[in-house]
């Protein structure tokens, strides 16, 4: 049985004085085997930490998202159980 995958939150980069992020595209693969999004985003990071020596590369991020977890309503089953009791008790 294949061990299962540990699922991270991920916090993507943002802009600052110093470093830009500009997003050239982002792709969304959903898995519903896996209940997960397979996300590959690709952006342009241009550096202007020195003003003389400005530059740009671009960088490609792959990452899994989960999808929420569904509720179980509980009261549902209990009420069941209790039904079943209450006839088998007669």
């Amino acid at each position: 049985m294949p061990k299962e995958k540990k699922i991270v939150p991920i916090e993507e980069p943002k802009t600052t004085s110093y470093l830009e992020y500009v997003e050239l595209g982002r792709t969304v693969t959903p898995d519903p085997v896996a209940k997960v999004d397979h996300v590959s985003v690709t952006r342009k990071k241009i550096c202007r930490g020195n003003p003389e020596e400005t530059f740009e590369t671009e960088e490609t991020s792959v990452f899994d998202v989960a999808w929420p977890v569904e509720e179980v309503k509980v009261e549902e089953v209990v009420k069941e159980k209790n039904l079943l009791q209450k006839i088998t008790s007669l």
